[in-house]
């Protein structure tokens, strides 16, 4: 069943459009806010503790939610989960660079720096974003808004999928800060993102250059929950063939080569999306048949 649900919110979402809108979490900071501002003072809070309890509430709620209507009705059940995980997705990557291609392509500055502080974590740090960090964002970005929501969706369905999500956006909000709390949600979210890290540097493998994304992927080391952010970066861009800061080139040729990057990035997002696809419904059939 949670497979189905996850085609049928890829289905929307490709035909009926992004659903950015209506991805507000703006609740979610304000409930962080109020937490906070009453409980800072409490031992447990500078640490696990505060970080699980401000997870706990609304999984908890969640999961009663999707439990008791699913009693109740199995098809408002599945709407919920349905909904759920639409929610839970983050901004639709594909349109962002679709967009910043345009931009680049029409030599509008303005926009494109508007759209890079959507892709880029913290913003464009200089007039003129670095192209290997662009282009590593748009890969990172893809497995926080997409890859890992599918996921933890698929393993503990609709509470897993908000459970990535609101991790994410802690990690954001804390991202650079000191302190017990800010190191357990990075320590988390490094937990959370390692299974699905290694299933997206293997779905670029299989869909991009096999070979050069394994071996580029064995170059990287370190400890193993404090790597995944460089595993999927280096796994993508070995199956792209592609060698971070490459030769100089004229302007034109750069911007050419830049934007023709972009579009194969884009494309192998897509086609690793189809290989987790695929390979997800062969094993529901195998499921099925025993």
């Amino acid at each position: 069943m949670n497979l189905i649900t996850v085609l049928i919110a890829l289905g929307v979402e490709t035909r009926l459009g992004s659903f950015d809108r209506y991805r507000n979490l703006a609740w979610f900071v304000h409930y962080c806010d109020w937490l906070e501002s009453r409980l800072a003072s409490a031992r447990f809070w500078n640490g696990p503790g505060g970080l699980l309890l401000t997870l706990f509430i609304p999984l908890v709620i969640l999961g009663v939610l999707v439990f008791l209507v699913g009693e109740i009705n199995i098809v408002l059940g599945f709407l919920l989960s349905f909904l759920a995980l639409v929610y839970s997705f983050g901004p639709a990557l594909g349109s962002l660079v679709d967009g910043y291609v345009d931009a680049l392509s029409a030599g509008d500055d303005a926009a494109c720096r508007e759209i890079l502080e959507k892709i880029l974590y913290g913003g464009p740090e200089d007039g003129a974003a670095d192209q290997d960090r662009v282009i590593s964002s748009i890969m990172l970005r893809s497995h926080e808004y997409l890859f890992a929501v599918i996921f933890w969706f698929l393993l503990l369905g609709a509470v897993g999928a908000l459970m990535y999500c609101l991790v994410v956006n802690l990690a954001q909000r804390y991202e650079g800060a000191d302190g017990g709390y800010a190191g357990a949600v990075k320590d988390l979210h490094n937990i959370l993102m390692w299974p699905s890290s290694r299933l997206l540097a293997l779905g670029f493998a299989l869909g991009g250059s096999l070979v050069s994304a394994l071996e580029s992927w064995r170059t990287v080391s370190g400890h193993t929950l404090d790597i995944s952010r460089e595993v999927i970066t280096v796994s993508g861009f070995g199956a792209l063939h592609y060698q971070p800061a490459g030769e100089e080139k004229t302007d034109q040729e750069d911007n050419e080569n830049f934007v023709n990057r972009l579009r194969e990035t884009s494309a192998l997002i897509n086609r690793t999306l189809i290989v987790w696809l695929i390979v997800l419904g062969l094993m529901t059939i195998a499921g099925w048949i025993t």
